[in-house]
């Protein structure tokens, strides 16, 4: 097979790992037949501590939904496997997490919905890049201190990661990549951030 048909297959494997709703799933362990039909009716770890509880439910499925963005990722860059296949790159590794993403966000076993990505991305920022994972859970934390908004501290802690990639990569094509995320975060969040420009915070919680 060429280079680019193991790609293809990459990008595929990663867009249907992203698509596996693990909030559904993990809610079903603890007696919630369909997470969509309570709380925010997101898929995520947000609504499913809110729903079933932060401990070991809301913890599972975000730890779950962030190994989506670096599973395929791990062998390729440690050299379990794939060697020789393709060619080790900055550019293929966040291509492969943003393909994650889009699964994650566009479910096709939830008809082409899905959650918000943030833990995913964060995942793969993680791997990727430590140091503005470090950054970001710093900001995060401080954030949802101060305001209690899910969403605006996972906003501004993706908008910090990515500027602290832009100073260790500013002529780098993965940076186009990990933009696109945080693009497609934002967009995701869209009700979230019209609801804290409408309510200054009270009811825009969701993250993830």
């Amino acid at each position: 097979m060429s280079e680019w048909g193991i790609r293809l297959l990459l990008w595929l494997a990663a867009f249907l790992l992203g698509s596996i709703p693990f909030g559904l799933l993990v809610s079903r362990l603890y007696g919630v037949n369909n997470l969509r039909d309570q709380g925010s009716g997101n898929i995520g770890a947000t609504n499913v501590t809110r729903v079933v509880g932060f401990w070991p439910a809301g913890v599972l499925t975000f730890l779950l939904d962030a190994i989506k963005g670096v599973l395929l990722i791990l062998p390729i860059r440690f050299h379990w496997a794939f060697e020789g296949l393709v060619p080790e790159s900055t550019a293929l590794f966040w291509s492969i997490a943003l393909v994650s993403v889009l699964g994650h966000c566009f479910s096709p076993w939830l008809r082409f919905r899905g959650g918000k990505g943030v833990a995913t991305i964060f995942g793969a920022v993680f791997l990727l890049a430590p140091w503005s994972g470090l950054v970001a859970a710093v900001v995060f934390a401080l954030t949802y201190l101060a305001t209690r908004v899910g969403a605006a501290a996972s906003m501004l802690s993706l908008m910090a990661a990515l500027s602290v990639y832009r100073l260790f990569y500013p002529y780098d094509s993965s940076l186009v990549l990990f933009f696109a995320m945080v693009l497609l975060a934002i967009y995701r969040h869209e009700s979230n951030l019209d609801q804290l420009l409408q309510s200054n915070g009270s009811s825009a919680n969701e993250s993830v």
